[in-house]
């Protein structure tokens, strides 16, 4: 299915007015992919151990 042109000026009018967002939702979509589709045993133990650590970060703010 294509995508309109109307679609694809929200799109580009969204991302111009919320760029962080849009930068996290992109950054979201790559580590799925990485996951689903490039990781091994290993990989997911690395961000597994990550994960970790950024969740204590957070939990101290």
């Amino acid at each position: 299915m294509a995508t309109s042109e109307a679609r694809k000026r929200a799109t580009a009018k969204y991302k111009a007015k919320h760029p962080e967002a849009a930068k996290a939702y992109q950054a979201r979509s790559y580590a799925r992919r990485y996951i689903n589709k490039f990781a091994d045993n290993e990989g997911l133990d690395e961000l597994e151990e990550l994960i970790k650590v950024r969740r204590k970060e957070l939990n101290k703010q």
